[in-house]
């Protein structure tokens, strides 16, 4: 008797499974040049470092671009893009935009929370804000903070701007 109704619990169990599906979260962080100006800024960076930024602004993002395209992906990514790349490679952005993507911001050349005091993070939030604004009609939801670094000041200023995440 015990065994027919563990095997009926048992089949209760695995025909009650709901199916799962898989959900992956597709990004980009646009850093390019920005890279090498904040976070990344370090006395030993020279001419080829800024080169490689040059070259993921003007030729690697648009091959990352053409890849999601190919694949069915570029309008269902999130593009996190510092205010530095929106500024020096916006034609770049425009066609990253065209896509149908959205737009997150981060920082404005990849700057640290620590970096700087509250008022000049504020200062360089607002300032991404309207540059992703004009860039495409709205106004971004998300942001990436660069190299991870939040502080409460970054999440009141968020909560402020109406960030969602």
């Amino acid at each position: 008797m015990e065994d027919a109704g563990s095997a009926q619990v048992i089949n209760t169990v695995t025909t009650n499974r709901r199916k799962h599906r898989v959900r992956i979260a597709l990004s980009v962080d646009f850093d390019a040049v920005s890279a090498h100006l904040g976070t990344g800024k370090h006395p030993d960076n020279n001419m080829s470092d800024y080169s490689q930024g040059i070259f993921a602004g003007k030729i690697g993002a648009l091959r990352l671009l053409r890849l999601f395209k190919k694949l069915g992906l570029a309008d269902k990514m999130t593009w996190f893009i510092p205010g530095h790349s929106m500024e020096t490679f916006p034609a770049e952005v425009k066609q990253i935009v065209e896509s149908g993507c959205e737009i997150g911001l981060h920082g404005y050349s990849h700057e640290g929370a620590y970096q700087m005091t509250e008022e000049q993070e504020s200062d360089v939030l607002r300032k991404c804000i309207d540059l992703a604004t004009n860039l495409t009609g709205k106004k971004p939801i998300g942001y990436r903070a660069p190299l991870y670094q939040i502080r409460e000041t970054t999440i009141s200023l968020l909560e402020k701007n109406g960030f969602e995440y």
